[in-house]
């Protein structure tokens, strides 16, 4: 390859691909050496045949000059940047190599210190919990949307206004400073983990008063500057500079979930504000250096470089093709509903807009006041579509109001069957399953799936034997599922949940958050300072949480560290003691959870929580 392809090629990879090209004799790190060292015994030869001899060669010591500096942003991984931001739209952009958790750790540490109010969507990515525990910063919690879906809903913009942010510093018991003219950052999760994207332009507008810098953390959500269909509603939004003042902006995307990039691969945007508050960027890159590695991946950060020019080069075309592969699959879903209607049988429906044609017109998709498909209760000032690349499918069983209907099949036995026949949703609620259409996605993709969620209906009919689709789990549970099929799981499982109540339980668990006993960093240092300890769940109320307790579903926190358990017959215990049953009484389809350690004695399970010690006065240590 001459000297002038390599130059036609993104600038970090060109460099890299020339450089592995020679294939230099390296005395240096790695100890592979080229791949050389794996060829000695049979795991490592299998290993270098399956990846190729060219990764090998790219895996490189940071030593080699002509690449730069990966750490000090010079020379081509520099320029990798720097076209980058002009692509996304940033001002600055940094390659992270560790995912949007570090890139989150990394705007903290650019920006919070000790002590600092942290403004932050309760529906947050546990990094961002994370990081107020890293940087001893004291969290005021904005609250997300009940959803009678059990959904992770949106943080209503009636608490970005001023009144609503002071009301809420006023009633913080962390706060030491409750005047505070302004807190030092907000983080909004955008879009939401279901797809709810915000009207970033009016969140920078209402929060400009309220913040110094603003966070949002956009790691389901990188694609947005390449399409028309996202105007106005992502953090890199151009049109930002041209109205208003507005405090520096940042925008963490995790680049490999619906981009092109390998695992781990993620990006930090920012841009300066337009008002007097501005951010020293010699901290960001000291913050930067403070998390990521010495030893980068470069074949990592070669593919956030290509994903760039390929963004730059079809970012419309490929955002535009999985845009109409979305929606026709949600008309197919629509359509195969209104016929199965129409014989009296059951069928599954996309959460989205009762519209007979929905188009890519983002009118189209808004979070209307009165909307019943929405299951929440949406105002006026909010300002909010649905993201038609995220299809949420509820399967009967709940109704609107969270009331729940006579037939129900949980989500979780349908996610069962769907794994077994090599499709992986990314999410399973109690009544719902995500799908993700990504570039990647295919249109024969998308009618496999279709294709087999008829097959589930017909072998539902049919109460088709579990052991025939699940039969690790039969055979785990012999006593238990042995003479059980589909049909019967479902009937059983729904009979539980509706007898429980769970989709009003689970909606009601944000309309008292508990209270804030100690700062997080003070829950987490009991921890190392050994003064914490595991409790059952039914002995938790009063106690205070040491980690984040956040369930899947709705996987949204329900207790974050330095909070009191509530309670007994709080929302939040009778939530998570749900939980456990139902994890007694349907083994093979427990509920994940952070934050719970789960033990087998007697034949049950038992869920335990780590809490502060108590004191001899019986306050938390």
């Amino acid at each position: 390859m001459t000297d002038e392809k390599y130059e036609k090629l993104p600038p970090f990879y060109g460099a890299l691909k020339k450089f592995a090209k020679k294939k230099a004799a390296l005395w240096s790190t790695p100890g592979h050496a080229s791949g050389n060292g794996l060829k000695s015994c049979p795991a490592g030869k299998d290993f270098y045949e399956f990846f190729g001899h060219n990764l090998f060669y790219a895996d490189v010591s940071s030593s080699v000059e002509e690449l730069g500096s990966v750490l000090e942003h010079q020379g081509p991984p520099a320029e990798a940047e720097r076209r980058a931001a002009e692509i996304f739209g940033a001002d600055v952009t940094f390659f992270v190599l560790n995912g949007t958790s570090t890139a989150n750790k990394v705007v903290f540490f650019a920006t919070v210190a000790p002590g600092d109010l942290v403004l932050v969507g309760r529906n947050c990515h546990k990094s961002v919990m994370h990081a107020i525990i890293m940087n001893e910063a004291i969290p005021v919690y904005l609250t997300p949307k009940p959803c009678a879906y059990g959904l992770i809903g949106p943080v209503g913009f009636e608490q970005f206004s001023q009144k609503s942010i002071r009301a809420k510093i006023a009633a913080s018991p962390l706060a030491t400073n409750k005047k505070a003219a302004k807190v030092q950052l907000s983080v909004l999760t955008n879009s939401t983990y279901d797809g709810v994207i915000y009207n970033a332009e009016k969140v920078k507008s209402l929060l400009a008063g309220s913040a110094r810098f603003l966070l949002f953390d956009e790691a389901w959500y990188a694609y947005a500057a390449f399409h028309p269909f996202y105007e106005h509603r992502y953090a890199m939004s151009l049109c930002f500079k041209r109205r208003g003042h507005y405090p520096p902006v940042f925008a963490t995307q995790s680049t490999h979930k619906l981009l092109l990039a390998f695992s781990q691969c993620s990006m930090l945007h920012f841009r300066q504000g337009t008002g007097s508050e501005k951010l020293d960027l010699r901290g960001l890159v000291e913050a930067n250096l403070m998390h990521a590695s010495t030893s980068p991946f470069y074949p990592l950060f070669a593919s956030l470089d290509v994903n760039a020019q390929i963004m730059k080069d079809s970012g419309y075309d490929l955002l535009n093709k999985a845009l109409n592969a979305a929606v026709r699959f949600r008309s197919a879903i629509r359509r195969a509903g209104e016929r199965y209607a129409k014989k009296g049988e059951w069928w599954f429906k996309a959460w989205q807009p009762e519209r007979k044609r929905l188009e890519l017109d983002p009118k189209d998709w808004r979070l209307k006041p009165g909307d019943k498909w929405t299951g929440m209760v949406i105002s006026e000032e909010d300002d909010l579509i649905l993201d038609p690349l995220k299809v949420t499918l509820l399967t009967p069983g709940v109704n609107a109001d969270a009331s729940m209907t006579d037939l129900g099949i949980p989500a979780c036995v349908v996610k069962k069957y769907l794994q077994a026949r090599g499709v992986i949703p990314e999410k399973t609620g109690f009544y719902n399953l995500l799908f993700l259409f990504a570039p990647g996605v295919s249109t024969e993709r998308a009618a496999e799936l279709l294709r087999i969620l008829h097959d589930f209906k017909l072998e539902y009919a049919d109460n088709a034997a579990l052991s025939e689709w699940f039969p690790d789990i039969a055979a785990a549970y012999p006593g238990r599922y042995e003479k059980t099929g589909l049909a019967d799981l479902c009937a059983s499982m729904h009979a539980y949940l509706k007898q429980a109540d769970i989709m009003r339980r689970s909606a009601s668990l944000y309309s008292e958050l508990p209270v804030q006993a100690v700062a997080p960093h003070k829950a987490y240092y009991g921890l190392s300072e050994g003064k914490t300890e595991y409790v059952r769940l039914a002995d938790a109320p009063g106690r205070v949480s040491v980690f984040m307790v956040l369930p899947y579903p709705p996987g949204v926190p329900v207790i974050m560290p330095g909070e009191r358990f509530p309670a007994a017959d709080s929302p939040v215990m009778r939530f998570l003691r749900l939980n456990e049953e139902f994890d007694n009484l349907f083994p093979g389809f427990e509920t994940e959870f952070h934050g719970v350690k789960k033990t087998w004695e007697n034949g049950k399970t038992v869920y335990w929580v780590s809490v502060l010690n108590k004191t001899k006065k019986g306050k938390a240590a």
